[in-house]
């Protein structure tokens, strides 16, 4: 039996990373953190720095109240992945739970600036400014007998020095106030502060004491006393966070006041709904990326009935909700070849972010536009769409991908001219970003351009430059593709028939086309080929 064992143990310890985060992932769905932090432990063992391991771990930390170890994972994932939104979120996250309100607001910040069209940015946003106004508090807060302290708010009117140093002074007394675990105060105040959770504190503590007498002295005596300590640790650790959030004096203002009681309510009711709709989204990507477009268009105009028919009071961001919801209609509608019904949805899109000024989204639409129309063979539009775009662009990877699309449309128009002229552009933009990927189809697209113009020694050479890239790059498929057209150029004798690289790169199956979606910026689908 023991040799059994041991045999099993063997076993066990030699499963792949993903079995272990397979199973860590089961348990963090099922909220059983202790496990699945066992779990992703014995992943990261495997695999040290996978980010979603540590993502998830911090969570599991930070659920069971061990902050530091949160904090840690978080800053970890952060580190190797700076641009990745969920570790910046998942920061935050843990700053706010443990009380540190102001850099947790900076971090939120930061990833609203990045991902404005995230609901949990803007949310964080807006509970770490309420947490911060309430520890601050107002003319109410309590000060201690025997202090001379008058009202600064009236003497120092219109002085910003003043206000400053009333606030500094108003924070540090929270902080003394907030020093004192709420367990300690008089039990009419702690069960303000513990609400439902304050029997469970007495209980918690009444079972202690009869283990410590031994009245119920029992084989699992000292594993309940174990849990039962490890619950009163973390009401009394969770009590100076509660405390910050929300201050006694805080509270006990807000019930008595019957205007902020309705604003309370009002924002459950908001937060409520923005749940339900971030989930819904989320259940919509899941069909696209599955590709059940069908599905995912059937949701999404259902979604998109009933934000509309909601209020400003009920939804304060409807309207940027409506036009994230009409660019993943986009984008499935133009999955099925619905061209007319992709396009409307798309300029809906463009319509609403440019009236809640949302950069972000107006840049996607344009894109997306461009990119039906070029699907749907009206290339001189997505030229025209593209080029708008073009002259108020800064940033020099979309310039490239702009310079690409708007190069293969001019190609299909026969505008070789033009062609050439933003291939060469975005060829030289790429070389000083240093993305090969991008050299590789920049000089393809420069080598067709040429074939067309009758320039087959600069051809050639664009075509050389792609191959050697592709080398370089270890991409068989595309390195294939351009030696073939290479060694059908020698063997004519610069006499290339041009369908044999145009099929290759139009057809559904193109290794260079396959090679071009890898490179494309993450946040947009690949381009069609026009």
């Amino acid at each position: 039996m023991l040799r059994d064992n041991s045999k099993e143990r063997s076993v066990t310890s030699k499963c792949p990373f993903e079995v272990y985060r397979s199973e860590g992932d089961a348990f963090f769905f099922r909220k059983k953190y202790l496990q699945a932090i066992s779990c992703y432990s014995q992943a990261l063992e495997k695999k040290d720095h996978d980010v979603h391991c540590l993502l998830r771990r911090s969570f599991c930390y930070m659920s069971r109240g061990d902050f530091d170890k949160a904090f840690e994972d978080a800053e970890l994932a952060l580190k190797l992945e700076p641009k990745f939104h969920k570790a910046l979120f998942q920061k935050a996250e843990v700053l706010y739970n443990r009380g540190d309100f102001e850099f947790a607001l900076l971090h939120y910040h930061q990833g609203y600036k990045k991902r404005p069209e995230l609901q949990e940015f803007r949310l964080g946003v807006q509970k770490c400014e309420e947490a911060i106004q309430n520890a601050l508090g107002q003319k109410t807060f309590p000060h201690k007998k025997g202090s001379d302290v008058t009202s600064s708010s009236e003497e120092s009117m219109g002085k910003d020095t003043s206000r400053s140093s009333e606030r500094s002074n108003k924070k540090a007394d929270s902080h003394s106030n907030q020093d004192v675990p709420l367990h300690l105060l008089p039990k009419d105040k702690a069960r303000r502060a513990f609400g439902f959770l304050q029997d469970d504190h007495e209980y918690l503590k009444k079972f202690l004491k009869q283990e410590k007498s031994k009245k119920w002295k029992t084989k699992r005596s000292d594993e309940l006393s174990k849990i039962a300590n490890d619950g009163l640790e973390y009401l009394d650790m969770r009590s100076k966070f509660w405390q910050q959030e929300q201050p006694l004096y805080a509270r006990s203002k807000a019930r008595s006041t019957k205007s902020r009681t309705t604003k309370t309510q009002k924002a459950k009711d908001q937060s409520k709904n923005i749940c339900k709709v971030l989930e819904r989204l989320h259940e919509i990507d899941q069909y696209q990326q599955a590709e059940e477009h069908v599905t995912a268009i059937r949701l999404a105009e259902g979604l998109r009935r009933e934000v509309g028919e909601w209020t400003e009071d009920e939804f304060p961001n409807r309207l940027e909700v409506l036009a994230n919801v009409n660019s993943m209609l986009g984008i499935s509608h133009l999955e099925l070849t619905h061209y007319e019904a992709a396009l409307e949805a798309h300029e809906r899109a463009y319509e609403l972010g440019e009236k809640c000024n949302l950069p972000e989204i107006v840049s996607h639409a344009a894109d997306n536009i461009g990119r039906v129309h070029a699907k749907k063979g009206d290339y001189q539009a997505a030229i025209n769409v593209w080029s708008r775009k073009l002259a108020d662009c800064s940033d020099k990877f979309e310039q490239i991908w702009l310079r690409y699309e708007i190069g293969r449309c001019n190609l299909e128009l026969q505008q070789l001219a033009e062609a050439l002229e933003h291939g060469d552009h975005a060829l030289e933009l790429a070389k000083e970003v240093g993305d090969e990927s991008w050299q590789l189809n920049l000089n393809v697209l420069i080598g067709q351009a040429n074939l067309h113009m009758q320039k087959n020694a600069e051809a050639q050479a664009a075509f050389t430059r792609a191959y050697d890239l592709a080398k370089t790059l270890k991409a068989s498929d595309a390195e294939k593709a351009i030696l073939e057209v290479m060694e059908e150029f020698q063997s004519t004798e610069c006499e290339l028939d041009l369908d044999t690289l145009n099929e290759t790169e139009n057809s559904s199956e193109s290794p260079i086309r396959k090679f071009t979606v890898h490179i494309q910026r993450n946040r947009y689908a690949p381009p069609a080929a026009p």
